[in-house]
């Protein structure tokens, strides 16, 4: 399909944008929220709703959750979510992948808490960011103890990986998932 076709059929509801062609909006005007163009949910503009004058709660980003962890200086939330079983947590935002369906839907608002490599309890799923890795999965002892194996929830589509403890440049643990329905 020539290019603009395909814009056309993206304006007229009949295609969806894909993760390419969000990343290059977003890279081009980085005030666009990618979560938002992905799934509709959330505020269009990353900046766009502010902050909570409470500032009480689990900061709330309006952008894929790969991309929040990813940021040396985030921008300021868009709202603060006030769960208090969660507010010990760091970082809340929109997952966009598929890996770990049907636990963690595209859409999904994800609420992380750092953590320590030491601490990890298998079985529990966690956002892991290497260099050649960023993504959420369930975390298993690998074949030596140097080792975690991370599988995916959605086995169809994705593969385990192997990589090393040491390897790890962040990590933060899963401790809530929200979703909202549409009625």
């Amino acid at each position: 399909m020539k290019r603009s076709e395909n814009l056309y059929q993206i304006k007229k509801g009949n295609n969806g944008i894909s993760r390419d062609l969000a990343t290059l909006i977003t890279t081009k005007y980085p005030s666009v929220s990618k979560a938002w163009l992905l799934t509709g949910e959330g505020e269009m503009f990353v900046e766009q709703v502010a902050a909570s004058a409470s500032q009480a709660g689990v900061p709330y980003y309006g952008m894929d959750i790969l991309a929040a962890v990813d940021e040396t200086v985030l921008p300021s939330p868009q709202f603060y979510i006030s769960i208090p079983i969660f507010d010990n947590c760091d970082i809340a935002a929109q997952n966009i992948g598929t890996a770990m369906l049907p636990e963690i839907a595209p859409g999904a608002i994800v609420i992380l808490k750092r953590w320590n490599v030491e601490s990890i309890v298998p079985g529990e799923s966690y956002l892991v960011v290497t260099e050649q890795f960023k993504g959420i999965r369930t975390i298993r002892a690998g074949s030596n103890p140097s080792e975690l194996l991370l599988l995916p929830a959605n086995t169809q589509q994705y593969d385990p990986i192997v990589i090393g403890k040491s390897d790890i440049v962040k990590l933060f643990i899963v401790q809530g998932i929200i979703v909202k329905k549409n009625l």
